[in-house]
């Protein structure tokens, strides 16, 4: 089983790639725990189509997009700017990926695309907002390709994450004076890990939003 990921520099990638021997990481970054790594220099489509022609003779079984940043928002105090910037990053560009992934037909049959979204656009709050709007329209998206790519036996399904016990999210935690901690709940991350691996060995899941 060959796993590709996109975006795997952050804490829960790196930990997820211990499922397998066989996951390359196309990101920014490289990291030594996976089986190959292709550097991109931007997520522009040139660049990423650069990396996936490379790929052209390989075929994956899932392909997780983990592409995503949050930062605090109002939409009270609305700033077209920062939102723009957010909804790049957290749905254009894991959008644009999977275009480029499903053109390049580097999936095998019946494999499935996830998207790495998070359980805070499925509940409003106030201080992430531009985070949550684009979480949600990414789960929406996965449902619609998943109709579109059907025919093709190609699988979307978006995965939910919420807090995870790692030192990301208390960077996250002590920079939003809003949050209080002890109120939150958090995931340990080996039981992402072993839900995240279930998932890719089961081919039958398609369309679904997945809360973890």
């Amino acid at each position: 089983m060959k796993n590709l990921f996109f975006g795997g520099s952050s804490e829960i990638s790196i930990k997820l790639a211990k499922i397998s021997h066989d996951i390359y990481n196309i990101s920014r970054k490289r990291n030594k725990k996976f089986k190959k790594n292709f550097i991109l220099k931007d997520y522009s489509e040139t660049e990423l189509s650069k990396k996936l022609k490379l790929l052209k003779r390989t075929k994956f079984d899932n392909i997780m997009i983990f592409n995503g940043i949050f930062g605090q928002s109002f939409l009270s105090n609305y700033s077209h700017k920062e939102f723009r910037k957010i909804l790049n990053i957290n749905l254009e560009i894991p959008l644009l990926i999977s275009s480029l992934c499903i053109s390049e037909k580097i999936l095998n049959k019946n494999g499935c695309i996830y998207f790495v979204s998070s359980l805070a656009s499925t509940k409003p709050e106030i201080g992430n907002a531009y985070y949550a709007l684009s979480k949600n329209a990414l789960n929406y998206a996965s449902q619609i390709l998943n109709m579109e790519q059907k025919k093709r036996c190609i699988r979307f399904n978006s995965i939910l994450l919420g807090l995870i016990e790692s030192k990301m999210s208390d960077k996250l935690i002590n920079s939003i004076p809003l949050i209080k901690k002890k109120e939150l709940k958090f995931t340990n991350l080996d039981k992402v890990k072993k839900r995240i691996k279930n998932l890719f060995e089961d081919n039958n899941i398609n369309g679904k939003i997945i809360k973890i």
